[in-house]
């Protein structure tokens, strides 16, 4: 922001966009349009993704999930469904058309996930396979599903993605609830096989059973600490997006703990 009042107390530097690392993704679950202004208007340059999660695509009227979208690409910001929507797709027999209503509603990525069926590393690599070369970008979705028995590596799961074209590995914010040391392994692993820089961890919510507000907060501020400022993040609330900036630039939000991480933080 060139000429603002407070110009040089910008705490820990930031990249900035097109970001290729530290990316923010903001879910959305029903945000509404005067809503979705405002959020761009003071937060537009703060995140890169907006989730429209589940299956909302099809709730929103048309019109108004249309210029959405359009809104976002106008700040640099990519709008997905959520792969949920995808999985109902394929669980309802209508998948082949899936994609083709994606790229008419004037999303450029999508998410290939497996929340609600238990569909195989095959059937993901085939989808993304499919959404590439209908022309759409991708992000796979790695990690545990809740009532859902899964035999796959996590690392092997972020590999057939990746190869099959992912270009960002979602890692399932259920698998990172915990401190435990297989929690740790799990989650390295996925690092080690596709690298930091594909993967993005998303934060956890009230829908996963024992987490609260101050649990997000915990896990954001483990991962900042692990992987540093330049992490990369999914499923920030709306609302706590610019706590989430101003503590990747330890300017508060109990970010006293930062201040030492970077010689140039004021």
């Amino acid at each position: 922001m060139q000429n603002h009042f407070f110009q040089g107390y910008d705490g820990i530097p930031r990249s900035v966009k097109p970001r290729t690392k530290g990316l923010t993704m903001v879910a959305n679950f029903g945000v509404g349009p005067r809503a979705l202004q405002d959020l761009l208007e003071i937060g537009g340059d703060y995140f890169d993704f907006l989730k429209i999660a589940v299956g909302l695509s099809r709730l929103y009227p048309k019109a108004i999930l249309a210029e959405a979208i359009r809104l976002a690409q106008e700040r640099d910001i990519e709008s997905f469904p959520g792969g949920q929507f995808l999985e109902y797709a394929e669980i309802g027999g209508k998948a082949e058309g899936y994609f083709d209503a994606c790229i008419e509603a004037g999303y450029r990525w999508v998410e290939v996930s497996d929340n609600l069926a238990s569909v195989s590393l095959e059937w993901k690599g085939r989808m993304i396979r499919g959404a590439r070369k209908a022309g759409l970008r991708v992000l796979g979705e790695v990690g545990k599903k809740e009532g859902l028995e899964t035999t796959a590596d996590l690392a092997e799961d972020a590999s057939v993605c990746v190869d099959a074209g992912a270009e960002i590995i979602l890692l399932e914010a259920a698998e990172m609830v915990g401190d435990d040391a297989e929690t740790a392994r799990l989650v390295q692993g996925v690092v080690d096989a596709v690298g930091l820089e594909k993967v993005m961890f998303e934060l956890p919510g009230p829908w996963i059973a024992g987490v609260h507000l101050c649990d997000v907060h915990a896990m954001q501020s483990r991962l900042i600490a692990q992987f540093g400022s330049e992490v990369s993040i999914g499923n920030v609330m709306p609302s706590e997006l610019m706590k989430l900036e101003a503590y990747r630039r330890g300017l508060g939000v109990n970010a006293g703990s930062r201040m030492g991480l970077d010689d140039t933080a004021v």
